[in-house]
């Protein structure tokens, strides 16, 4: 078996990621023409019908796919008899989120942002999961009996942590079950957010050590340390509840600001390939200004002055269009040792990405100022709008052209 047909289960996942990537872009930049042009939507598929299309194919489809095959890389699937299985695998994850695309636009939703999945459509995005697990399951039994003490008994507990994924999408997807937002005020909790970025911030410190780059000098012990101290108040503070008025709850947003310099400094003592050079700038870049901006927003006074304005859609491309989009391709580089962008579209896309993030986060700041612009449709809002369409459209031709420089590869 050549390298290059043992890697296909990896290869096949990075090429669905990009291809939800140009979807996701797609449907975005059509999604800010309809906000420009209202009249032209088309019946029944109404705005709000696409929102989750694009939403999720962005998570479940370019988020998620970089995951499955780093997942891969790391069970030496290519070294199983599951290894026939992997693209298989790939092709029922994106043929679930396509059933889900056409319930969502049918008007099908548990009606909760991200965990859209109800009825068919979930229990099709459920088995695509146990597919996944059943694959990763029989590389981590084959694998084990060539992997030292500590990677199997690691990679053990993994498989039976990811068990729990399908179940665990099942209760969060139900409409009865509250998301992570205070119902009294409308804004998020700090113990949620610090949760879910600590899942990030574990995927930052795993990287380099599961991609086995050789270290320039001995890791601190502190930021384990410190992690886990995080982990320990966001448990006692979710356990305690309370909104973004709350001390604790703003104490425990407070835990992540360390993380916007602890990460780089991690990164830094380790000897990374020079392909990830542009990646890992964007990444380190993208981060710090997602830690500082998220726990400066979640103080009373700004979050109530842009709730339900585009300054949380700004923050939130902050975090998909600048940061995760570098992050899945540093890691996309990382476990193919390919190379992803070049010279003119690796800056092209961050570019377009800031300057997106600020119209936005502009437009949120005016909109937070009053209500009047709903009625009197202000000519600074569709000035806006037009340079979100216009940022939304290089977005769309970059990603466009990843995907044509993977295939060709």
């Amino acid at each position: 078996m050549t390298l290059e047909n043992s890697r296909q289960g990896v290869d096949t996942a990075v090429a669905h990621a990009l291809a939800w990537l140009v979807i996701g872009n797609g449907v975005g930049l059509f999604l800010s023409i309809l906000l420009l042009f209202p009249s032209l939507n088309p019946g029944e598929l109404t705005y709000g019908r696409w929102t989750p299309v694009h939403l999720n194919a962005q998570l479940y489809g370019w988020t998620a796919m970089p995951l499955i095959a780093w997942l891969f890389s790391v069970y030496e699937v290519h070294l199983s008899k599951a290894d026939k299985w992997a693209s298989a695998a790939v092709w029922a994850w994106s043929s679930a989120i396509l059933i889900g695309s056409i319930s969502w636009l049918s008007g099908t939703s548990s009606g909760k942002i991200f965990l859209d999945w109800r009825n068919g459509s979930l229990w099709v995005f459920v088995a695509a999961m146990i597919i996944l697990w059943i694959v990763l399951a029989v590389a981590w039994r084959d694998g084990k009996c060539r992997w030292n003490r500590s990677k199997k008994w690691l990679s053990g507990i993994s498989i039976a942590g990811l068990a729990l994924v399908p179940i665990s999408m099942i209760f969060a997807a139900s409409p009865s079950v509250y998301p992570p937002v205070d119902p009294t005020t409308g804004g998020p909790t700090g113990s949620s957010l610090l949760g879910s970025t600590l899942i990030v911030v574990g995927m930052m410190l795993l990287l380099p050590r599961i991609a086995g780059l050789p270290t320039k000098q001995p890791t601190s012990k502190l930021r384990w340390i410190f992690f886990s101290i995080c982990w320990l108040v966001f448990i006692v503070t979710e356990t305690i509840g309370g909104t973004h008025f709350d001390v604790w709850q703003i104490g425990a947003m407070l835990c992540l600001v360390p993380w916007a310099w602890l990460i780089p400094q991690d990164w830094k003592t380790f000897t990374w390939p020079a392909e990830t050079t542009a990646w890992r700038f964007a990444a380190i870049s993208w981060w710090g200004i997602l830690v500082i901006s998220g726990v400066t927003m979640f103080f009373p006074s700004l979050l109530d002055h842009l709730k339900f304005t585009q300054g949380l859609v700004a923050h939130s491309h902050l975090a998909m269009a600048g940061f995760t989009t570098s992050f899945c391709a540093l890691l996309i580089v990382s476990i193919t040792n390919k190379k992803m962008g070049g010279k003119f579209t690796i800056p092209l896309w961050n570019a377009a990405a800031l300057g997106m993030i600020v119209v936005l986060a502009w437009m949120g700041w005016r909109e937070g100022d009053g209500y009047s612009w709903m009625i009197t449709h202000p000519q600074w809002r569709e000035i806006g709008l037009i340079m979100r369409t216009f940022f939304g459209a290089i977005l769309l031709v970059v990603s466009a052209l990843w995907f044509k420089q993977w295939i060709r590869k």
